[in-house]
């Protein structure tokens, strides 16, 4: 079998976080973990205006070619990562009686004004259903504006790189923790993260998907109590019998606060370590343990994600 290569990286606050992963025989290397400290917050709204003002786009293409270039890079494909607090992510209801355009054009409204765009503004739209009746489907939606997109596909390009994806923190965990433990597809389980200054919950029950929450978090005392508020109001035809499994990811996931989830919640509460059947050269390894492994979910699991 060919040697696969694939890198995640993450557009962090003040940072890029960078995990490039080699696959051979489905036995997965970890080639390189970085992370580079910019000068710019790109994980703000100051992200939408680099397609616009060409000081700070040059800004953001040193600093990617930077992190790229610092060392042997053998992947020529790459998935970006976006803080969950960045695109416009929100739930829809949409009138099963209009038709296909009708519906996009709605959708398109609707997120140009719950994101405060100007209305002229033409947004890439990723949605997912979560409820579905007869009068309307409720649509799990991500937005983020075009002109964005278009940028990031050609900077990637600038750097010989094919951009495969641009998604989102959470649900980049969401995906790698289904493609990892798909025993969990039939159980009622949740996926949490667990962040500086925000925490983020999806919930799932028999297979379906009841949505996504997320909320603002000031103090670490403060995780348990927002994580069970985001969970209660993702309801599922069986919530009422709570959860089998939380798994939890992100800088702040640290035992203290995975112990009083485990507590509050009644249920097995896991850190999701993306990288634990993988293998880390030492000189890795040692860097995970002064900084922290669970910095580099996110852009770990994005880079297996991009793996066949």
């Amino acid at each position: 079998m060919g040697v696969t290569h694939h890198i995640g990286l993450e557009i962090a606050e003040r940072s890029f976080r960078f995990v490039e992963i080699q696959q051979q025989d489905r036995h997965t290397t970890v080639l390189r973990a970085d992370t580079l400290e910019t000068a710019l917050d790109y994980a703000s709204p100051l992200l939408f205006d680099i397609p616009f003002d060409r000081n700070r786009a040059r800004a953001f293409i040193t600093d990617l070619a930077s992190v790229y270039h610092r060392h042997t890079v053998y992947a020529s494909s790459i998935s970006l990562v976006l803080p969950a607090t960045l695109p416009l992510v929100c739930t829809v209801p949409l009138d099963n009686s209009l038709s296909e355009t009708e519906r996009q054009r709605q959708l398109q409204w609707e997120c140009t004004t719950l994101g405060n765009f100007p209305p002229e503004t033409r947004m890439r739209i990723l949605s997912h259903p979560v409820l579905r009746s007869v009068q309307y489907d409720s649509q799990l939606v991500v937005a983020l504006p075009q002109a964005l997109v278009d940028f990031l596909t050609q900077t990637c390009e600038h750097l010989t790189l094919n951009l495969t994806s641009i998604d989102i923190d959470h649900f980049v965990m969401e995906n790698v923790l289904r493609r990892l433990y798909p025993h969990d597809a039939s159980k009622r389980y949740a996926v949490t993260g667990l962040h500086a200054e925000h925490c983020s919950a999806g919930r799932y029950s028999d297979g379906r998907y009841h949505g996504y929450g997320m909320a603002s978090v000031t103090y670490k005392e403060h995780y348990p109590a927002q994580i069970v508020r985001l969970l209660d109001g993702l309801r599922g035809g069986r919530q009422s019998e709570g959860l089998q499994q939380l798994y939890a990811f992100g800088e702040q996931a640290e035992p203290i606060v995975l112990d009083a989830l485990e507590q509050v919640l009644r249920c097995d509460v896991t850190r999701c370590i993306p990288l634990a059947d993988s293998e880390v050269p030492d000189a890795i390894r040692r860097g995970f343990d002064q900084g922290g492994e669970r910095i580099y979910d996110a852009s770990a699991s994005a880079a297996l994600l991009g793996l066949p």
